[in-house]
């Protein structure tokens, strides 16, 4: 404006007034458009910065807590980044020009309270999922102990742990929403996704204790405490006089009839589920997550239960044994008549005595120390290494003997051979000087 005013000047002062104005409207033009748009830049900026710090001081608190509420936290982000963005909207503002910035003042405010809810949203989900770890553990061992020990109470058991953890569960949520504002209106459907977290525990956790092998194991323990223990928790040894049959029928039916109770969940002791649909969000299948075992698979179970019962009333049969309270006297009288020579040999002799002795006495002490097992390791291995040295023996002494026998045929062979050449050798002088005194005789005549 100062350059215009330099060198418009000298032109009228009417036209001069009104080129001016125009130039100023011009330029205010410009120069507010560049305002808006630099304007627009800084609510994006301080949008995002406020959702990204918001969202690092309130891991920061979960990571090390200081005891700071939702609010205070975020609404100290809040003040920082509106204090920053005032600042830089300011320094924007020509002194001279008309430009308010109320509006974005205000578009800031209402961008900055939707992140704010947006936080909150995810700060509370934050606190469902780590009341809801908090509260697995508790809720896990308390069914693994009720179930591993089955009766009438089991599920009276397993509902009162788990409406104990919905109350310290609720306290807990209730704490956090008044940390962080939650407006009225939106807390029961917080409770409520809470403990439809709290029970989908509870029924991941009971299915992973009625899988397959989970109740075989539970069945067959519960079988052997009633057939092969006695009300004492003594192990029972079975006579040939006792019932064993009806003992082993009744510890059957008895572990048989456990089978139904693990599957369905009985929801009958429980406080907090006398009224589902007031618990649950909408929606909720609250009656499909009561069966734990489908009648399909509850006969599976029962055939293979069946049969391992079997089994085990068939090794009860064979490991039975008949046990008699004394020795009948006919078999003392008949020991005693058959080795009463060898019994009076070994007391009379003292060398048989004495021996008798040492080996009776070795044979106690190995037995009270249970030294039977090293001492048959042992002869076992001296019988070995006796063995080895035999054969060792037994191969030297053929190796020896093999070599000796070898040069007496030969020498034996040669002398045959010698022999029979001489007599060959003999008996052609012998024709020789026979036809040469023939051929003289015939030559002299």
């Amino acid at each position: 404006i100062g350059a215009f005013d330099e060198q418009a000047a000298r032109y009228h002062t009417e036209v001069y007034k009104k080129k001016r104005a125009a130039f100023i409207q011009v330029l205010d033009g410009e120069l507010h458009a560049v305002f808006l748009n630099q304007v627009k830049n800084a609510l994006t900026l301080a949008a995002e910065t406020f959702a990204n710090q918001g969202q690092r001081a309130l891991e920061e608190e979960d990571v090390e807590p200081t005891n700071k509420g939702f609010n205070e936290i975020v609404g100290a982000v809040r003040r920082q980044v509106t204090k920053r963005f005032n600042a830089t909207v300011e320094a924007l503002t020509i002194p001279e020009a008309s430009w308010t910035f109320a509006s974005e003042i205000t578009q800031l405010d209402m961008m900055l309270e939707a992140t704010t809810a947006k936080l909150r949203k995810a700060e509370m989900e934050r606190v469902v999922q780590k009341i809801r770890r908090e509260t697995r553990d508790l809720i896990t061992e308390t069914i693994s102990d009720h179930l591993s020990n089955p009766d009438d109470g089991m599920w009276a058991g397993v509902m009162a742990g788990f409406d104990s953890a919905c109350v310290r569960a609720d306290a807990q949520m209730v704490e956090r929403m008044n940390a962080a504002g939650v407006e009225t209106s939106a807390r029961p459907l917080l409770g409520r996704k809470l403990h439809q977290a709290l029970w989908e525990d509870v029924v991941e956790a009971l299915r992973e204790e009625v899988a397959d092998q989970m109740v075989l194991l539970k069945l067959r323990t519960a079988l052997e405490d009633r057939f092969r223990y006695d009300e004492a928790g003594l192990p029972r040894v079975w006579r040939p006089s006792d019932d064993i049959d009806s003992q082993f029928a009744a510890a059957r039916s008895a572990a048989q009839s456990l089978l139904p109770m693990f599957s369905k969940i009985d929801i009958r002791e429980s406080i907090k589920l006398r009224n589902p649909s007031e618990f649950f969000p909408s929606g909720f299948d609250f009656t499909r997550t009561l069966v734990l075992i489908s009648p399909a698979r509850g006969r599976e179970v029962g055939k293979r239960f069946g049969r391992e019962a079997d089994a085990l009333y068939l090794e009860a049969k064979r490991s039975m044994v008949a046990t008699q309270s004394q020795i009948p006297v006919w078999m003392i009288a008949l020991v005693v008549f058959l080795g009463w020579n060898e019994a009076m040999t070994i007391i009379f002799n003292p060398l048989y005595l004495v021996l008798v002795v040492m080996l009776g006495g070795t044979a106690f002490v190995i037995h009270n120390l249970g030294l039977w097992g090293p001492v048959m390791r042992a002869a076992n291995g001296a019988m070995g290494v006796a063995n080895d040295r035999v054969h060792n023996l037994l191969v030297e002494a053929v190796n020896r003997t093999e070599p000796a026998a070898a040069p007496a045929t030969l020498k034996n062979r040669r002398v045959n051979g010698s022999g029979s050449g001489g007599l060959a050798r003999k008996g052609s002088s012998r024709q020789l000087r026979r036809d040469g005194s023939g051929v003289s005789r015939s030559g002299s005549s």
